[in-house]
């Protein structure tokens, strides 16, 4: 399984929601969850030395496909030296080296780091160790100059999710991801209750949304995240609208990709129950299915899965579905 390390450094805010990692945790275990045993040597011979790469870590069980630990200051120092002198191994002789190396035998493709670093999380992926960590800042001045130029008419989201809608309207976004969207909306003033079933993305968006609740420079009602999961175990007030942005396969290489979206695609990796997942959207909205796909992608469509019509974004196209 990949691994998930959380290094709070002593952070209050982090604290304040770790027990809901837990909570997710042992409700995974009790559905259907593997939890491993860390005790024992777990130690790794590195360039002829000896390091405790568990030595102060704490087991909080496993979610989804990974192991999830909180991990201490010694423990978060080892790995981050052996991920560089992997990631440099990799880089210099490829990666089937690094399979055959020490090193594989306790840092995964996929396995991440968050850290606390200057009060907000930021995500790392260990095999990446030059690339700075992912964090998640509404209070970017390029953000806030997005949400004001923006708005329910301009935004073409907005105006997919929010047509014949009230202020205050009941909307799901279905894959909250880095929580942009689900910004838009709600300064769009829909009531946004935003899911997110990848644990990484899902501690760095709840702690953004922490810090953006104690800024001046959102005088609107936020996204409220759920507990981390899916729109189907939802039980609570039908939804309006349901806003869906799946991860489809990547149409082409390219060497010039942002950062946070490669970050965000290696630990998402593609979504592979779309339709099941529209029809679940379809059974729980009142008004509307919002489906985000490439401008020139072909509309998510079965038997039971019509698109009813569609609202252009530029790069990007918002499919509308009715129930």
């Amino acid at each position: 399984m990949k691994k998930l390390y959380l290094h709070l450094n002593a952070n209050e805010q982090a604290s304040l929601f770790i027990d809901e990692i837990k909570q997710s945790i042992e409700k995974a275990v009790a559905t259907n969850a593997c939890v491993s045993d860390v005790s024992g040597d777990s130690s790794l011979q590195v360039d002829g030395t000896q390091i405790s790469c568990l030595s102060d870590a704490t087991l909080l069980g496993s979610y989804g496909d990974r192991l999830v630990y909180v991990v201490g200051d010694e423990s978060t120092a080892a790995l981050k030296d052996a991920a560089a002198k992997a990631s440099a191994l990799i880089h210099k002789h490829g990666h089937e080296a690094f399979l055959n190396s020490e090193y594989a035998s306790f840092i995964s493709d996929g396995d991440a780091l968050i850290g606390f670093d200057d009060g907000m999380a930021g995500m790392s992926l260990l095999l990446q160790a030059k690339m700075k960590p992912l964090v998640i800042d509404f209070e970017q001045v390029s953000y806030r100059q997005r949400l004001l130029r923006g708005g329910r008419q301009k935004e073409p989201l907005a105006r997919a999710v929010m047509n014949g809608i009230e202020d205050g309207a009941l909307v799901f976004d279905a894959t909250a991801g880095l929580g942009r969207e689900s910004m838009i909306l709600a300064h769009a003033k829909a009531q946004v209750l935003s899911f997110e079933r990848q644990l990484p993305i899902w501690i760095i968006l709840k702690d953004a949304l922490m810090r953006a609740s104690k800024s001046r420079f959102f005088p609107f009602t936020l996204p409220k995240l759920q507990t981390i999961g899916t729109i189907a175990s939802y039980v609570g007030e039908a939804p309006e609208v349901i806003y869906y942005d799946p991860m489809f396969p990547e149409r082409e290489k390219s060497a010039v990709v942002k950062k946070d979206m490669f970050l965000f695609r290696q630990v998402i990796g593609e979504d592979k129950d779309i339709e099941d997942f529209i029809r679940i959207a379809l059974r729980l909205a009142t008004k509307r299915v919002v489906v985000k796909r490439p401008s020139t992608a072909e509309p998510v469509s079965a038997v039971d899965i019509q698109r009813a019509y569609f609202v252009d974004g530029g790069q990007c196209r918002f499919d509308c579905y009715k129930p």
